[in-house]
C-alpha cells in the first residue's frame, strides 16, 4: 500500500472496500473529527462516538462521494459536523423532556449543574459559530477541523492567501471574544 495516496485516490479505494484504504482514511481523518467533536460537543466520549459514527456513514455513502462537488476533507468533515449537530439537537430535546419530568436526582448520571453546564457550553459554542460570516466559518472549519494551511484554505475557497489568513484570524478572535463575554456574564 502506498501511504502517499491523494485523498480522492484514497476515497476511491475506500469505496472499493480496500481494507488498507480504510485504515489510511481513518488515520488521516479520525484526529480531525475527534477535534471537531470536542469543540462542538465538549465531551471526549461523545467525540469518540462521533468519529465512529462518521466513519460508518462514510463507509455506507462512499460510493456517493463526488470529487466535482468538493474535496474529500470537506465531504467527511461535513458529515461529521452534521452528525454532531444532530447529537446537539437530541441533547436539547432530551433536556426539554427531562425538564418536563421529575426524575429523582440519585437516578441521574450527572447532576443538574452538569446538565446545565453542558447545555450552556453547547449553546455558547453554537451561537459563537453562528455569529461568524459564512466565509469566516468556512475558513475556520477548513483550517481548524480540516487541518488545512492558510494557503490550502485560500486554494479551496478561491481567495487570496491574505484573505484566508484574515478570515481565520478574525474568526478565532470573534469566537474567543464571544465565548469570553458570555462566560463572564
Amino acid at each position: 500500500m502506498d501511504g502517499a495516496r491523494t485523498n480522492p485516490d484514497l476515497m476511491r479505494a475506500f469505496a472499493r472496500r480496500d481494507p488498507g484504504a480504510a485504515s489510511e482514511l481513518y488515520a488521516r481523518f479520525a484526529p480531525r473529527i475527534f477535534g471537531l467533536g470536542m469543540v462542538m460537543l465538549g465531551n471526549g466520549s461523545q467525540a469518540e462516538d462521533l468519529v465512529q459514527d462518521t466513519f460508518v456513514k462514510v463507509w455506507r455513502n462512499a460510493g456517493s462521494y463526488d470529487p466535482g462537488r468538493g474535496s474529500v476533507d470537506t465531504w467527511i468533515l461535513l458529515i461529521a459536523r452534521s452528525l454532531a449537530v444532530d447529537l446537539l439537537r437530541r441533547r436539547v430535546l432530551e433536556a426539554k423532556t427531562m425538564a418536563g419530568q421529575h426524575v429523582p436526582e440519585e437516578s441521574m448520571e450527572a447532576g443538574p449543574e452538569e446538565h446545565a453546564e453542558t447545555r450552556d457550553l453547547t449553546e455558547r459554542a453554537r451561537r459563537a459559530m453562528q455569529s461568524l460570516s459564512p466565509g469566516q466559518r468556512a475558513a475556520l472549519e477548513l483550517a481548524y477541523f480540516g487541518g488545512k494551511t492558510s494557503a490550502e484554505v485560500a486554494e479551496l475557497e478561491g481567495i487570496p492567501v491574505g484573505t484566508a489568513k484574515t478570515r481565520i484570524r478574525t474568526a478565532l478572535f470573534r469566537l474567543r471574544e464571544a465565548l469570553e463575554v458570555q462566560h463572564e456574564a
